[in-house]
């Protein structure tokens, strides 16, 4: 099982929050007894993600695009890949561009589920590792560049109910997300101290074979992005009363 590790404040760009806040007035609602709510939820949640590009001054959010992650710690894997992938200032691209394929809510069980397609999401900034990876000897200290295409995500939250000054608001206690990228891109600059011809033959078995890379590591790139979601979803909820996202 890969391990992961993700280290710091998650997402930099987002700033303090105030002790309450509300909704954007430009930002749509759904009313729970909507014969057509899952709709009315697709809509809204794809409109407000792209709205986020630009930040939301009344939310506390500077700029969701890019998005900074200080540290990010993928594990090894159980078969091809064999080294640790230690990820420093990163800047994650391409979530503001997502579509909403479903959305949908369970008031009982206190869960949201959904499900989304990214057309470019962009990992960017400075790796370390040695090891080995499909066999192959490989380390390296400088940039890189991670790309996932055309990648379908499914969101599946479970949430814990607080009372404050006489209103209902939803915690998040757990966010789960699965990763199915059309296609992956990979490029590690100064891979073996710069040595040019080692380092494009890496990075070019690494993209003829991303698929089977990939899937050894899935779960850490899983658990790693998902921690960033889980605390932007918690962001927004934890000071926003549940009325005020779901009219009565």
């Amino acid at each position: 099982m890969a391990q992961w590790c993700f280290v710091g404040v998650v997402v930099v760009a987002i700033l303090a929050f105030a002790s309450a806040a509300r909704l954007p007035t430009d930002w749509g609602r759904c009313h729970r007894t909507d014969p057509n709510l899952e709709i009315c939820l697709r809509e809204n949640v794809e409109e407000a993600i792209h709205k986020l590009k630009n930040g939301s001054p009344e939310l506390g959010l500077s700029s969701f695009d890019p998005l900074d992650i200080p540290e990010l710690v993928i594990g090894e894997g159980k078969g091809t890949v064999h080294v640790t992938q230690h990820f420093k200032n990163l800047k994650l691209y391409g979530l503001t561009g997502s579509k909403v394929l479903s959305s949908s809510v369970d008031f009982n069980e206190k869960k949201l589920y959904a499900r989304s397609i990214t057309p470019l999401l962009r990992l960017q900034g400075h790796y370390t590792m040695a090891g080995r990876i499909l066999l192959l000897p490989i380390v390296g200290d400088g940039e890189c560049n991670i790309t996932l295409i055309n990648t379908k995500i499914n969101h599946t939250l479970t949430a814990e109910e607080k009372i404050k000054k006489g209103k209902v608001f939803w915690t998040f206690k757990d966010y789960s997300i699965t990763l199915t990228p059309e296609k992956m891109t990979y490029k590690f600059d100064n891979l073996f101290d710069g040595d040019k011809a080692l380092g494009d033959n890496i990075n070019q078995v690494l993209n003829e074979n991303w698929n089977e890379v990939f899937s050894d590591v899935r779960e850490g790139y899983e658990k790693g992005i998902g921690a960033i979601f889980h605390n932007l979803a918690n962001r927004v909820f934890s000071v926003v009363p549940l009325e005020e996202i779901y009219l009565l």
